[in-house]
């Protein structure tokens, strides 16, 4: 049998009939950079009757399509962009352009999302970073991720953090649509930012070892095949 077909053949019984790798849902506006943020400094508070010519600026982004995100009924969030006077982190080199702000207590971001399976595991990610001290304002927050309302994981900050990537295994247990929040939770000035969101499927273990049960046969059956028949 040549090595090719022995290849293929485990490639079939488990890889490919497996077909459990992990998934991406789909998240819109995974980056927060669909709604460019049209006031003048780069930065702009969730609109309760303001606009950009506002002390702070205000812009509607719950209302614009595309954004597919919605800011809570705190006064306390918002989008920026880099290098503004809110004094984000670094954007450098990162996969977004713009990032969610967090600044009190309730201030809140959330998004429903289809496509999950019943009884599936997932991995939350997103980049998490908190605001500069200056003039009495700092980046001392923390923050909550929940699904449907239960907290998945919560993430302390002090100023000076910059953009991390954190992440949070959960799991659901009806398919179909569920519900992502992040949440202030410190009362006050007190900033964090988040943006490059995604939620990828876990696979399950048991095709994980079949797999590596395939691999260490592909091995053996390779090492047969290359040994020079005895005469």
């Amino acid at each position: 049998m040549s090595k090719s077909r022995i290849v293929w053949m485990l490639c079939a019984i488990t890889i490919c009939r497996s077909g459990s790798f992990a998934s991406s849902l789909p998240i819109l506006n995974p980056d927060l950079s669909a709604v460019p943020i049209l006031c003048g400094g780069g930065y702009a508070y969730q609109a309760f009757g303001g606009n950009c010519g506002s002390d702070p600026p205000q812009q509607n982004f719950n209302g614009s399509p595309g954004f597919g995100w919605k800011f809570g009924l705190v006064a306390g969030n918002g989008l920026t962009g880099p290098n503004t006077a809110f004094q984000p982190p670094d954007f450098t080199g990162l996969p977004f352009s713009q990032a969610a702000f967090l600044q009190d207590k309730g201030s809140e971001l959330s998004q429903t999302i289809g496509g999950f399976d019943a009884g599936g595991s997932y991995l939350l990610s997103f980049y998490l970073g908190s605001r500069y001290y200056s003039g009495g304002v700092d980046g001392n927050q923390t923050v909550e991720a929940l699904i449907d309302g239960d907290v998945i994981g919560t993430w302390t900050l002090t100023s000076f953090t910059p953009f991390t990537l954190e992440a949070a295994a959960f799991a659901v247990n009806s398919g179909g649509d569920h519900t992502l929040e992040f949440l202030g939770l410190i009362a006050g000035d007190h900033t964090a930012f988040l943006s490059g969101v995604a939620i990828d499927s876990t696979p399950e273990p048991a095709p994980l070892v079949m797999i590596g049960t395939g691999l260490l046969l592909l091995a053996g059956l390779l090492s047969r095949h290359s040994r020079p028949e005895s005469r």
